[in-house]
């Protein structure tokens, strides 16, 4: 007869191991159990509520308090695959540079990884290449770890991509919330090392209209619109080389300073 384990302290084990999200062969190898035995000792733990399958060959640990963990979009969010971490929008949110709450939880990964729906859950995966993993850090999100863009790489990735994140205008205007808590230093050295020139001129003509001196930043030798979803019109600014597509008002609408 196989070893007999309780439920309770399983669950008790993986959350002291930090196995939030695992697979069954993790729990056969943290137990010394065999694949057969590992799958029924899952079986009995999902129907008594201690872990959910996440999707397939991976589960979610419930513990004894499944509520705390499926209210906590960005724990899911960080649990699902590695390398990655939370970012754009949702870390916008996170950090209160946008008072728009997404819809989506936004995850930046080097692996390509379809969208997944868990539990009223929406998780959207962008690929990103791997020079560009960095600038990320744990954090506790209602007494759980997330894996979240610090607030630098929060900025940058969102107005690298400004299509995950709100748009353009609502990276901006983030942008402006959140320079009281940047280090401005970090934030030039994390934008010349995502090795993207156009993301370098539209950081420093943002800046610059906030009124931020910039020195340092690697920008663009082209054109670059400030807004990369949108047709190429508006004021060329030479220094930045960026065409600024879209009105100050609209980036702006409370004003500037």
């Amino acid at each position: 007869m196989g070893k007999q384990f309780s439920l309770i302290s399983t669950a008790q084990t993986l959350w002291q191991s930090g196995l939030f999200a695992f697979t069954s062969r993790t729990l056969a190898d943290l137990l010394n159990i065999d694949a057969v035995q590992a799958a029924h000792l899952l079986a009995r733990m999902e129907a008594q509520g201690l872990v959910v399958k996440l999707e397939r060959g991976k589960y979610l640990l419930l513990g004894l308090s499944p509520e705390r963990t499926l209210s906590n979009p960005l724990f899911i969010g960080s649990q699902v695959l590695s390398p990655a971490y939370i970012s754009f929008w949702s870390a916008l949110h996170f950090y209160g540079f946008t008072e728009q709450v997404p819809q989506t939880v936004f995850v930046a990964t080097t692996r390509r990884k379809s969208n997944l729906a868990f539990q009223g859950v929406n998780l959207f995966f962008v690929t990103i290449p791997s020079y560009q993993m960095f600038g990320y850090q744990r954090e506790m999100h209602g007494d759980l770890p997330i894996v979240i863009a610090d607030k630098a790489k929060a900025i940058l990735d969102s107005l690298q991509r400004p299509q995950y994140a709100g748009g353009l205008s609502e990276v901006a205007k983030s942008l402006s919330n959140a320079l009281a808590d940047l280090d401005l230093l970090t934030l030039i050295t994390y934008a010349n090392q995502m090795r993207n020139l156009s993301l370098g001129s539209r950081l420093g003509y943002l800046l610059g209209v906030l009124g931020v001196t910039v020195e340092g930043l690697e920008v663009s030798r082209g054109p670059v619109n400030l807004d990369p979803e949108k047709p190429r019109h508006g004021v060329f600014d030479s220094r930045w080389r960026v065409y600024a597509n879209l009105p100050l008002q609209s980036l702006f609408p409370q004003g500037i300073g």
